[in-house]
């Protein structure tokens, strides 16, 4: 399973999705700290599946999560973020033409509202040694960043796992935290 799990990773890679997941564990700040606040981004997984492990994830992937299909090729969920300066317009045409060279037909499905805000939901579907793929992207850019979820599964199984993907895709939200900071000590 580990050597599939891999090689899911290395086909999700051009589909970027971020998780930072929230369970950490609450230190006191010392007098010499400071507290900021900061916008986390998560989305809600299907009950019951798994988290991948982040050693194996591409750099710019945060989180995946791993459901269970009935074949070799696992549903998954993935979310990554990419540094992005440009407009949602001007990111989808790049990831239009990045498909386009690779023989891979994307789909825009239009806007989706997502508890974050606005997006954009896209498609693709490309064949792989498991069979056919299909992929959901939401896509939102917010303060310089891209923020790409991904729902893929089989091509055959996709409508058994449509709803908890939707639902999934939907979730995308920014939560606030807080970051400690040292002062600088003159």
């Amino acid at each position: 399973m580990n050597f599939l799990l891999k090689l899911q990773i290395g086909l999700l890679g051009l589909s970027l999705s971020l998780l930072c997941v929230c369970a950490h564990a609450e230190i006191a700040p010392a007098s010499s700290e400071k507290i900021s606040e900061v916008e986390l981004v998560t989305f809600t997984p299907p009950s019951g599946w798994r988290v991948a492990d982040s050693k194996e994830l591409p750099k710019h992937v945060n989180v995946m999560v791993v459901g269970k299909g009935e074949r070799e090729f696992p549903p998954s969920i993935n979310l990554a973020t990419e540094h992005y300066t440009k407009s949602l317009n001007d990111y989808l045409k790049r990831i239009k033409e990045i498909n386009q060279s690779l023989g891979i037909e994307w789909k825009n499905l239009g806007p989706i509202q997502t508890e974050a805000g606005e997006a954009n939901l896209s498609q693709i579907e490309e064949k792989s040694q498991w069979g056919d793929l299909r992929m959901m992207h939401v896509v939102l850019i917010k303060d310089n960043t891209a923020y790409i979820l991904t729902a893929a599964s089989l091509k055959e199984e996709f409508p058994k796992f449509y709803k908890d993907f939707f639902a999934s895709l939907k979730s995308l939200r920014f939560i606030k935290g807080q970051r400690n900071t040292m002062e600088n000590k003159i």
